[in-house]
Parts: structure tokens; C-alpha cells; sequence
């Protein structure tokens, strides 16, 4: 299905101009996806917002939410949680002896914070882009605010792929700026997941993630980086408290010669209530606290 959706997205920029569609694509660790830009708006280029302010840019998206400019169609695949689910599947002695302890498994530790292995998401909304030049290319430099929707047919629980269709529906504010010295990248959303089997719990939850790199600030400050991510989650039919999850990141920008590259190492804790699952997957026995490690490298 995503192949063909991709190949008609194809045919189409062909036909009709390839300004009207551009195609992009990130690879990470943690979130590999292709993406698809379709242009809504042919009478004016996509607003270049290089020499703008963080508050600027929150305001001119918030103040033309009315006026959607793209339509995104993205396929993601998650690495690390894959790299878990083969460990766990293929390798279970291996598995087991990495249980530290009651609250610590450490190939969970490092690939938890992904609940499915992959998805297919589609956004509508308000973007804008940042750019040194015309032709620059400007992958995953820009800022959105709009509406997203999200499919998966699979669900991971305990590094456990489980037949799940879920739907997640948010309001989200998403932006990435990466510059010769820096980087800033910037998420905030509120949404509702809606799951096919009953063993999951459907829940409303509002997160909030940023994350700042500079390779001209001390490399011990707090404020240019670092990151932090943090999530709350309910049940969507009686609010009860579902899920917390809270992480901070230390940065470490590296340089030598041309070569910049940004050492991460990400710590953190996440919580799972027992009323966020049902069937055998609650009775089963769930693991309430974990925490969470994860060491990363950008180039």
C-alpha cells in the first residue's frame, strides 16, 4: 500500500510539475521515514522563515492554521524498536540475561519509548521552511502546525510485536532548524490513539519535546544542549491515569576539522499503570516502571 501511494505521488509530480511535490527523507537510529510534500498553495512559495524568531514563527503558523499550504504523507519505520522485537524473538536467553533488575531490562531500556515498529502518517497543515537559498535543499528544515492522523497495525509491549490497528489522531506543532553551528528541534501535541484489539486501552495524551544543539555554546550548557521530552497519557473513557513518561538528554558536540557530529546520551523513566492494558496482557503481569537509556550519535 505505501509503495503505491509513493509511486502514484510519483506519477503525479511528473505530470503536473514536480514543484507540486517534493520528496524527502531522515535516517536516525530511532525514526527512518520518506516523506512527501504536496504544495496546496501554487500561487506563492512556501514562506522562508531563515532569519526569524522562535515566538515569530509559533505566531505566523498559529495565525494561519485557517490557510493549510501541505499535505504530508509520510512512512516511518522505528530501527531500535525493531532491533528490540528481533532480539527478544530470535535471542531470548540473551533477553533474559539483559534483566538487571525487577525495573531494568537493559534492550528495553534502549529501544522502549516506541510503540509500534512502524507507521503511515498523513498531515495537513500550515508549514514554513528555513533556507539559505533558493535552490538549497531544504530537508527536514521547516515548521508545521496542523492536523495529523497515524496507522500501524502492530503494537509493542515488553519488546512483543502484538496485532493491534490503532489510529492516532493529534493537533501538533512540530519544527527543526539545523544550521552550520546549531540545531533546535521542537514538538509539541495533543491527541487521542484508538486501538482495534481490546487488549489495549484507547487514551488522550498531550507531550511536549525539544531538543538543542550549538557547537559555539559551552558544551555543559543546559539551556543550548540539551533535551527533554515528556509525555502524559489517560484513559479516554474515565480519564484514569494511563502512562508518564519523562526523559532528558545531555548533548555533546564534537568536532574535528569539517567533520561536526553530536554525542547524546539519554536518560530517563517512564511509567505504565496497570489500567492501561486488559485481558491476558493485564493479567499477565505488566512492568509498571522502567527506565530508560538510550545513547545516540548525529552526524
Amino acid at each position: 500500500m505505501v509503495r503505491i501511494i509513493f509511486l502514484l505521488l510519483f506519477i503525479y509530480s511528473v505530470i503536473f510539475g514536480k514543484e507540486l511535490v517534493e520528496f524527502d527523507y531522515e535516517l536516525d537510529a530511532y525514526y527512518s521515514n520518506v516523506s512527501a510534500f504536496i504544495d496546496l498553495d501554487t500561487k506563492e512559495e512556501t514562506e522562508n522563515a531563515l532569519n526569524k524568531t522562535e515566538e515569530e514563527i509559533y505566531r505566523d503558523l498559529a495565525t494561519n492554521i485557517l490557510n493549510p499550504n501541505v499535505f504530508l504523507i509520510e512512512a516511518a519505520v522505528f530501527p531500535m524498536p525493531v532491533t528490540g522485537l528481533f532480539i527478544r524473538s530470535e535471542y531470548d536467553d540473551f533477553y533474559n540475561k539483559a534483566q538487571l533488575s525487577p525495573t531494568t531490562n537493559l534492550v528495553k531500556s534502549i529501544t522502549a519509548g516506541f510503540e509500534e515498529p512502524y507507521s503511515l502518517s498523513f498531515f495537513i497543515g500550515r508549514m514554513l521552511v528555513f533556507k539559505k537559498r533558493a535552490k538549497n535543499r531544504v530537508g527536514k528544515n521547516r515548521a508545521y502546525l496542523g492536523f495529523l492522523i497515524s496507522v500501524s497495525d502492530k503494537s509493542i509491549k515488553d519488546n512483543i510485536a502484538y496485532d493491534n490497528y490503532s489510529f492516532n489522531v493529534e493537533y501538533k506543532l512540530k519544527g527543526t532548524r539545523d544550521k552550520q553551528t546549531s540545531d533546535l528541534d521542537w514538538s509539541f501535541r495533543i491527541g487521542y490513539k484508538q486501538n482495534s484489539n481490546y487488549n489495549f486501552v484507547d487514551t488522550l495524551y498531550l507531550g511536549a519535546r525539544r531538543s538543542s544543539s550549538d557547537f559555539t555554546k559551552d558544551v555543559w550548557s543546559v539551556i543550548y544542549n540539551s533535551a527533554f521530552n515528556a509525555l502524559l497519557e489517560v484513559d479516554k473513557g474515565n480519564f484514569n491515569f494511563t502512562k508518564a513518561e519523562f526523559t532528558i538528554e545531555k548533548k555533546f558536540p564534537l568536532q574535528k576539522g569539517k567533520t561536526k557530529m553530536v554525542l547524546g546520551i539519554v536518560m530517563g523513566y517512564i511509567y505504565n499503570s496497570n489500567s492501561r492494558y486488559r485481558g491476558t496482557l493485564r493479567t499477565n503481569g505488566v512492568e509498571n516502571h522502567q527506565f530508560v537509556f538510550r545513547p545516540n550519535l548525529k552526524f
